[in-house]
């Protein structure tokens, strides 16, 4: 309403100034040069009239024409992209039919119609070349990838896959921290840097790593603590021998994160051990045993007692006391016990312990305890065969190839990352199913 006003009021205004020239006529007159010239101001009038419509037609048909011809050239480039998308589409089916040579012609069609979008072609030169092995050239791909914003992510990421696979773990590892710094929530691209960093024993980095991903809530606390504490206990291992006062602050560091973990406890009990202090490795022993009596920290005490002849049955009993009549604690009184030749002691523990399917380390106990108080090889040789009959015992299995071994590692004897259980063979299965 306010611009058709606006424009009334210069129409009017226009045909005031032009009824007044028309009415009140007078001589316009030129000198040019030595020549003079006059004419009525009614002429001039209608040639500025005459000028304005003529210039106002001229710039209508100019940017009408315009127009249509931009109109044009934007269809025009637009069915161009139409097309190569669909040449796009049509190469990706053929990649996923494993039709190489339609993806190669598809191919080959897209890149005319999108010239000015090169993401898209190495993007589908780089699948064609994944199905044809060719890897050097597929590197190529991925190299050029990384020089645009558009397809750094995938270049990155390819590089990175590609020097895993020919297990270079260091280039595989630099690839991925800087795909990280990009793009930190990439599916399972923490738990493959972890991965790489636990191969190439660089144990600061998982460190590292679950900080920033923790951050940026790609993990909870449970996983944070649980990668931190294996970058500390491993930490603590390699200054063992250059620095033990640095390996006993990294470990306790470990048992801070993850309490209670056997392997920690052990590593920290052999520190104490090594420094000598008999007085605070007694002391650590009964707090931990205190804390979780089992079957590995009772393994582990075990042998760090007889390593440093710390054996004595009176200290046994102190380091029970609080828990005597649990099975385990009974189980490290009777060891001892037969080591010492106590068999009263170690007969009256195992008494209730037998029943009608007793364990292999039962079987064991009994097989020692009728050759040592009896010397009745027999008796013993008949435990021994019961226990060969007697169900497995647990050990350090790896979830993922079902291999056992005797110690935990943070990198199981097949290679995988902190999947090692404390299980049965036969529980393991029957978790996996």
């Amino acid at each position: 309403m306010y611009r058709f006003s606006f424009f009334v009021l210069q129409l009017l205004i226009l045909i005031i100034i032009l009824t007044f020239i028309f009415t009140n006529p007078f001589v316009i007159s030129l000198d040019v040069g030595n020549f003079k010239y006059s004419f009525s101001s009614n002429l001039f009038a209608v040639f500025f009239i005459s000028f304005i419509f003529i210039a106002y037609l001229l710039f209508y048909l100019y940017f009408r024409s315009r127009l249509s011809l931009g109109k044009f050239l934007l269809q025009n480039k637009y069915k161009k992209i139409e097309k190569g998308y669909l040449s796009f589409v049509d190469a990706m089916i053929a990649i996923a039919n494993k039709d190489n040579k339609t993806a190669l012609k598809s191919h080959k069609k897209m890149n005319t119609y999108l010239k000015d979008d090169p993401s898209l072609s190495l993007l589908l030169k780089s699948e064609v070349l994944k199905i044809e092995k060719k890897f050097p050239e597929l590197n190529d791909v991925y190299e050029d990838m990384i020089k645009s914003k558009k397809t750094e992510t995938l270049g990155y990421r390819g590089l990175m896959e590609q020097n895993l696979k020919n297990q270079d773990y260091h280039h595989a590892f630099l690839y991925g921290e800087k795909l990280f710094s990009l793009n930190p929530n990439i599916e399972k691209l923490y738990e493959t840097l972890v991965y790489i960093a636990a191969k190439t024993k660089n144990w600061n980095q998982i460190i590292s790593l679950s900080d920033k991903a923790y951050s940026n809530k790609i993990i909870n606390k449970s996983d944070l603590n649980e990668n931190k504490s294996i970058g500390f206990y491993e930490i603590a291992k390699i200054q063992l021998d250059s620095d033990i006062n640095k390996s006993l602050k990294n470990i306790i560091k470990a048992i801070e994160l993850k309490r209670n973990f056997p392997p920690y406890l052990k590593l920290h009990l052999q520190i104490t051990a090594i420094k000598k202090d008999n007085k605070n490795l007694i002391k650590l022993i009964k707090k931990y045993w205190n804390l979780n009596p089992g079957f590995l920290l009772r393994s582990i005490i075990t042998k760090i007692l007889i390593k440093y002849n710390l054996s004595d049955t009176k200290l046994i009993n102190d380091i029970i006391k609080n828990n005597a009549n649990l099975e385990e604690s009974k189980k490290l009184l009777i060891f001892f016990a037969i080591k010492n030749s106590k068999w009263d002691i170690a007969r009256k523990n195992i008494i209730g312990m037998i029943g009608s399917n007793p364990s292999k380390e039962i079987c064991y106990f009994m097989s020692d305890i009728e050759l040592g108080e009896n010397n009745d090889k027999q008796k013993s040789d008949s435990w021994l065969m019961r226990a060969e009959n007697a169900n497995e015992e647990s050990s350090w299995i790896c979830k993922i190839s079902n291999q056992s071994q005797e110690e935990w590692t943070s990198l199981s004897n097949s290679g995988n990352y902190n999947s090692l259980v404390w299980t049965s063979p036969k529980m393991l299965r029957q978790n996996i199913k």
